[in-house]
């Protein structure tokens, strides 16, 4: 019987020391780095007491260890850190933090440790110089966090979550920057699947009548539709290696405004061959022989050229109708959108003759009018090319543009030939897997750019809707 009750009593006290212990095994950082030692302390010396007091059951033991509190509490009052030596005073002080576990606060200051408020480093009391909300959807956790506080910086807040990562008990964490001392901080369970990894086939009539702005062409990485508006855009670049998707994307940022009496599209194929057979019929002009006849193809785009300085002249300007885009595009007013695949056709002059290089320019010149006066005009230029590179696509010409593709390229020089510079922790087209067919970056005005992927649509599916001459129109864009 002896036996038992003395294992009963090892039982019960093991049982009690892993019982404070359990917040250690929760949380990585409490209020600084001393705390950790603190309740381990405690825990330890909480445990002796309460063994000293369970083997030695009597009233005169009771006392003495009273006594030795009352004295311990003395000298704490001189050294602080004699605390640690009371039974559960850390225990205790951890419990309502745990209470807490699930507030914006809590995970701020003691699990992420940024504490950026004027407090002292065990309590919740003072002012608070952040705000913070936070919401637990199972695999993901949000925290958003607002602070302008100098030194909580980008590269500050990301540290923290990569630290945190054991006390959030997730796998991986991701950081969006919503603004100046603004984030959205997301820890996730297990990695979260990226929805750009998936491709996503769709049929013609999956997609609305032209809108007269807008086209749905994609998903971005946060699963949301990936769209492009034409208005006020005079210029978009498209550039990867072979085989990338870029004529795939193309087919779906030109065939809403093939099929709309809204918009005029004319079509330039440098390739000579059938990848645009497909829109020949619904094109405002369609030219595939423009590496064996240089000289019709320029003839054109300077006639193209003229007539937007002409729409540009002839608009009735005002002040309630400051520009095309005032009123959008009409059947009686169409859009007009140049498409020049494999741009290099007309703008490369490595290897040309004398007479080929003059006539080059005079393509530049021309699709130069067309990207710097268009934007208000209601004309707008595609440029899309396999060999991204400076003599490819002008940098006079691509500056212009304010909306560029970037699908996988293999070189930082080509990356840059069609997107320019890049802001630093940007998504980039040389991080693109080379299994992501339809996957590309997209830069628009700001300079930013974001990942998205081009659905596929085949080209037979491209061609039946044209030849049925209307798409079907479905009320959101796209349908699920």
């Amino acid at each position: 019987m002896d036996i038992l009750l003395l294992i009963l009593k090892i039982f019960a006290l093991t049982a009690l020391l892993v019982g404070l212990m359990h917040p250690l095994s929760d949380v990585a950082a409490w209020d600084e780095p001393g705390w950790k030692t603190r309740h381990i302390v405690c825990a330890i010396a909480t445990t002796v007491w309460l063994g000293w007091l369970l083997f030695k059951p009597k009233f005169t033991t009771l006392v003495t260890v009273c006594v030795v509190w009352g004295v311990i509490w003395l000298i704490s009052l001189f050294h602080p850190s004699f605390r640690n030596l009371l039974p559960f005073l850390r225990c205790l002080t951890s419990l309502r933090h745990r209470i807490k576990s699930g507030s914006p606060e809590f995970i701020v200051e003691r699990v992420l440790g940024l504490r950026p408020f004027e407090d002292s480093t065990t309590d919740f009391g003072g002012i608070r110089d952040y705000k913070a909300v936070y919401r637990n959807n199972g695999d993901e956790k949000l925290l958003e966090f607002i602070c302008n506080l100098a030194g909580i910086t980008d590269d500050f807040v990301d540290k923290k979550c990569r630290d945190g990562l054991g006390a959030m008990h997730a796998e991986t964490y991701k950081v969006d920057h919503l603004g100046p001392g603004h984030w959205m901080l997301h820890f996730y369970e297990t990695t979260p699947k990226n929805p750009l990894d998936e491709s996503k086939t769709i049929k013609a009539s999956d997609l609305a009548d032209w809108n007269g702005k807008t086209v749905t062409y994609g998903m971005t990485e946060g699963g949301e539709y990936a769209k492009l508006s034409y208005a006020q855009t005079s210029g978009i670049v498209v550039g990867g290696v072979p085989g990338a998707g870029k004529s795939a994307g193309a087919t779906l940022l030109t065939l809403p405004l093939l099929a709309s009496p809204k918009a005029s599209v004319a079509i330039f194929d440098g390739k000579g061959g059938m990848d645009w057979s497909w829109a020949q019929r619904a094109a405002s002009l369609y030219n595939n022989d423009c590496d064996l006849d240089l000289g019709t193809a320029t003839e054109q785009l300077e006639l193209l050229a003229a007539r937007c300085v002409e729409d540009l002249k002839n608009h009735p300007w005002s002040d309630s109708d400051p520009d095309f885009w005032h009123a959008g595009a009409s059947a009686l007013h169409p859009f007009h959108l140049v498409v020049i695949d494999e741009c290099q056709t007309l703008f490369d002059t490595t290897g040309r003759s004398k007479e080929d290089k003059a006539m080059i320019e005079r393509c530049k010149r021309a699709v130069a009018t067309i990207v710097r006066k268009g934007r208000s005009a209601g004309w707008c230029v595609m440029l899309l090319t396999q060999k991204p590179t400076a003599d490819s696509i002008p940098t006079n010409i691509r500056d212009n543009c304010v909306v560029r593709f970037g699908l996988r390229v293999t070189t930082r020089e080509a990356s840059e030939a069609i997107l320019g510079s890049i802001p630093d922790g940007d998504p980039t087209p040389t991080e693109i897997p080379s299994n992501r067919r339809g996957g590309a970056v997209v830069q628009s005005e700001d300079g930013h750019t974001k990942s998205v992927r081009f659905f596929y649509l085949p080209v037979t599916e491209a061609a039946r809707a044209l030849n049925g001459l209307t798409l079907e129109a479905v009320t959101d864009g796209l349908t699920a």
